[in-house]
C-alpha cells in the first residue's frame, strides 16, 4: 500500500461509512470521539475502513418505481406545514405547489443513488429517521432548538423518506376502504388547490389523497391536524427523565431479551437513532420499550447493581405509556402498533381492579382498528413503497394477527380478525434485517436471531391453527343447543378433531432440532419454551371442548377414550412446565402464556369435577397440585407463570377445592 493510500485508510472522511455498515447499507454514526461507530461497538467488532463501495442496484430500483402504474394521476402533491413529508409533487412538476406555483417547502426528492435495500436500515420502524443523515446533501438541518441546542424535528426530513406511507414524524395516513363513501374514482378526479397564502405562494393542503397501486388508496393527513407536536417533544423529554441516566442500558437489554424472539422492531436502525437522540421516536413507543426492558432488569450488571430506588420507576413509566398512547392514536403511525403490541405483552404484577386499558381485550380491539385504518389486513407486495417498508407491515401485520387470535383464545370472544378480510402474504427471511450478516451473506447467520425468527414464524402457523380450532368447537354456533356439538354428538366431536389433532402433529414434526425444548445453550436463554407451551395449550383446548360433549348417553368405552386422552394431555403439558429450566423461564413469554398454563389447570379441575370415582378425582388433585408447584417455583423469574397461578387461585370459580383431603400447606 502506498503512502497515499495508507494515510487515506488510516484517516477516513468522517462521511464515509465502516466496512461493517457499509455491508448492511445501515448509517455509519459515531458519538463524540469515539474510533468505533455505534453498531461497531455495540456488536463488539472492530470498525474499519478497507472495502470499496458496493454495486449500485439500480435494476430493484427500477422495479421499485414500476410497481405503481398510476403515480404520475395519484393526487400527491406537497403534504407538509412544518416538516416535508415523503410525498411527490406532481410528477414533472416536483417543485411546485398544487396550483402550479413553486413551494418553497416542497421537500427534496430522494437521491436517486439510494436503494431500497440501503433504506431499509435506515428507518426500519416508525419514527426511527434519523433527519442528520440523509443521502441528500441538500435535505440537512438548519434549524435547532434553542433552550436544548438540538435539531428541530418539524423541519426538513430527510428524502429517504420520500414514498414511504406509515414512517413519518409529521402526517399520518388512512386507508380508504372499498365501501367508503370517498370513493377512490372520485378521489383521483379530485385535485383540491389550496388558496394562496399572503405572499401569492401556494399554501399546502391539511390532507392530501395517495394512491399506492390500482386498489389501494390513502388520505393523508398532517399530524399537527390531530395533535400538538411540542406536547410530543415535551412527553418525550418525560420519558428519557423517568429513565435517566438508564435509557441506553435499557435499550440494549430489550434487544438481548425480547427482540430475538418478537421481532417488531429493527435493531441497527432503533439503536442508531436512540444514540443520538431520544426526540426521534413516538412517545409511546419509546415508553414501551423501556417499560418491557425493566421486566428484566437483574440481567444486567448496571441495573442489578444499583439501588431499588435508583431503579426508574415502572407505574409512572406505564401512565406515561399509556397517556401518550392515547396522543398518538390520534395521528396513528406503524409505531402505534409497535408500542401496543409491545404493551400488551406485559404481565400484571398484582391482580387488577377493574384492569388497566393496556391490558384489556378493548385496547387490543383498538390496535385492530387502528391497524386496519393504516392498510396492515392488505397485501402491499404492490404498492409504491420502498421494499424494507413492505418487510415491516409483514412483520406487524402478522404480530398483531397473532395477539388477535390468542386474545380470542384466553378471552373467550369471536375474533378481531376474519380470514376474508386478510389478505397478507406470508413472512420470509427476507422480512426480517437482523437474519443478514455484517460478515456478508456467505457467513454463518447468528444463531440467536435465525432461531428468533423461528420462533415468531412458528408461533404465526400455530395462531393460524386457532383460526379452525375455535371456531369449530367454542363458536355459538357449535355450542349451542342444537348447535353441531349437540347435533352430532361426542362422535361428531371427535371427527370434528382428528384432522386438527393430526395437522397440530404434523407441525410439532416439522419443528428443528434447534426449536425443540432440550435445545439450549448455557449461559444463554432459550425461548422455545413460549412456543411447546403454545402448542400444548392448543392440545388441551381440543380435548377439553371432547370432555365438555360428554352426555350421559355416551357409552362407556367411548367417555373412557376421551377422559384417557385428555388425563394425558393435562399429565405431559403439566410435566413440559416442570421440566423448563431457568435459561427457558427467563426468556421472553408473550402475554398470553399465563392463560396458556391456566388452560392446563382448567382441563385437570373439568376433569375433577367430572370424575365418577376417587380414584380418578385422587388423579387429578394430584396433577393439580403438581402445576400449581411447577408455577409456584418458577413465578419468581417467570412473571408469566407468577401470572397463571393467581389465574388459577383467584379466577377459576372452585378451582381451590380440588384436592383430595386437607391440603398441607407448602
Amino acid at each position: 500500500m502506498s503512502g497515499a493510500a495508507a494515510a487515506k485508510a488510516a484517516h477516513p472522511p468522517r462521511s464515509r461509512p465502516c466496512d461493517t455498515c457499509r455491508l448492511r447499507k445501515t448509517r455509519c454514526v459515531k458519538e463524540g470521539t469515539q474510533s468505533h461507530c455505534v453498531l461497531c461497538a455495540f456488536h463488539g467488532q472492530r470498525c474499519t475502513f478497507l472495502r470499496g463501495p458496493l454495486p449500485r442496484q439500480r435494476r430493484q430500483q427500477t422495479q421499485d418505481r414500476d410497481r405503481a402504474p398510476n403515480r404520475r394521476g395519484s393526487v400527491e402533491g406537497p403534504c407538509r406545514s412544518l416538516a416535508s413529508t415523503g410525498f411527490k409533487g406532481d410528477a414533472e412538476h416536483p417543485a411546485k405547489g398544487a396550483n402550479g406555483a413553486p413551494s418553497p417547502r416542497a421537500p427534496p426528492r430522494a437521491s436517486p443513488r439510494a436503494s431500497p435495500r440501503q433504506d431499509e436500515h435506515a428507518a426500519g420502524s416508525p419514527d426511527e429517521v434519523d433527519p442528520r443523515h440523509s443521502h441528500s446533501p441538500s435535505n440537512t438541518w438548519h434549524h435547532f432548538d434553542s433552550a436544548t441546542g438540538e435539531p428541530d424535528l418539524r423541519v426538513s426530513p430527510p428524502a429517504i423518506l420520500n414514498d414511504t406511507l406509515g414512517l413519518d414524524l409529521a402526517t399520518h395516513a388512512e386507508y380508504v376502504g372499498p365501501t367508503d363513501y370517498r370513493d377512490p374514482i372520485l378521489l383521483d378526479l379530485h385535485r383540491p388547490r389550496p388558496p394562496p397564502s399572503s405572499d401569492g405562494l401556494a399554501c399546502t393542503p391539511a390532507e392530501l389523497a395517495r394512491r399506492l397501486d390500482d386498489q389501494t388508496i390513502f388520505i393523508v393527513r398532517l399530524d399537527e391536524t390531530a395533535a400538538s407536536e411540542p406536547q410530543r417533544i415535551a412527553d418525550l423529554d418525560a420519558i428519557e427523565e423517568a429513565v435517566h441516566p438508564l435509557g441506553r442500558t435499557l435499550v440494549d437489554l430489550y434487544f438481548r431479551i425480547v427482540h430475538p424472539s418478537f421481532p417488531i422492531l429493527h435493531q441497527d436502525v432503533f439503536i442508531s437513532k436512540h444514540r443520538i437522540s431520544h426526540r426521534h421516536f413516538a412517545p409511546s413507543l419509546l415508553a414501551a420499550v423501556y417499560l418491557v426492558a425493566l421486566d428484566w432488569q437483574i440481567y444486567d450488571s448496571v441495573l442489578a447493581g444499583r439501588e431499588s430506588e435508583s431503579i426508574p420507576d415502572a407505574a409512572a413509566l406505564e401512565n406515561l405509556a399509556e397517556r401518550t398512547m392515547s396522543q398518538d392514536m390520534r395521528r396513528p403511525k406503524l409505531s402505534t402498533i409497535e408500542a401496543g403490541l409491545l404493551l400488551l405483552q406485559r404481565h400484571r404484577r398484582h391482580a387488577e381492579s377493574g384492569g388497566h386499558a393496556t391490558l384489556s381485550r378493548a385496547f387490543a380491539a383498538q390496535m385492530v382498528a387502528v391497524a386496519q385504518d393504516l392498510g396492515l389486513h392488505l397485501d402491499c407486495s404492490s404498492w409504491s413503497i420502498p421494499t424494507w417498508e413492505m418487510g415491516l407491515r409483514r412483520r406487524l401485520a402478522w404480530a398483531l394477527y397473532m395477539q388477535a387470535r390468542w386474545g380470542a383464545f384466553v378471552h373467550g370472544r369471536p375474533f378481531l380478525i376474519h380470514e376474508q378480510d386478510w389478505d397478507v402474504k406470508p413472512c420470509t427471511d427476507a422480512d426480517f434485517p437482523e437474519l443478514v450478516s455484517s460478515e456478508g451473506p456467505s457467513a454463518r447467520v447468528d444463531l440467536d436471531a435465525r432461531n428468533g425468527w423461528e420462533i415468531f414464524v412458528r408461533h404465526i402457523e400455530l395462531a393460524q391453527l386457532l383460526t379452525d380450532i375455535l371456531p369449530t368447537f367454542y363458536s355459538p354456533k357449535a355450542t349451542l343447543m342444537g348447535g353441531t356439538l349437540d347435533r352430532t354428538g361426542v362422535t361428531g366431536a371427535m371427527e370434528l378433531a382428528q384432522p386438527l389433532v393430526l395437522r397440530l402433529r404434523q407441525w410439532y414434526s416439522r419443528l428443528p432440532d434447534t426449536l425443540q425444548l432440550q435445545s439450549k445453550q448455557r449461559g444463554k436463554l432459550c425461548a422455545n419454551g413460549s412456543l411447546h407451551l403454545a402448542y400444548a395449550s392448543m392440545d388441551i383446548t381440543i380435548h377439553r371442548a371432547l370432555v365438555r360433549a360428554l352426555t350421559p348417553h355416551t357409552t362407556e368405552a367411548l367417555r373412557n377414550a376421551v377422559r384417557s386422552a385428555a388425563q394425558g394431555k393435562v399429565q405431559s403439558a403439566t410435566e413440559l412446565l416442570e421440566s423448563l429450566e431457568p435459561e427457558h423461564t427467563a426468556a421472553f413469554w408473550g402475554r398470553p402464556a399465563a392463560h396458556q398454563a391456566a388452560h392446563i389447570g382448567s382441563l385437570a379441575a373439568l376433569l375433577w369435577a367430572t370424575a365418577e370415582t376417587t380414584d380418578e378425582m385422587a388423579w387429578c388433585a394430584a396433577r393439580v397440585d403438581e402445576l400449581r408447584w411447577a408455577l409456584r417455583v418458577r413465578g419468581s423469574a417467570a412473571p408469566f407463570a407468577r401470572d397463571a397461578l393467581r389465574l388459577l387461585e383467584h379466577d377459576i370459580g372452585g378451582f381451590g377445592v380440588v384436592r383430595n383431603g386437607p391440603e398441607t400447606p407448602i
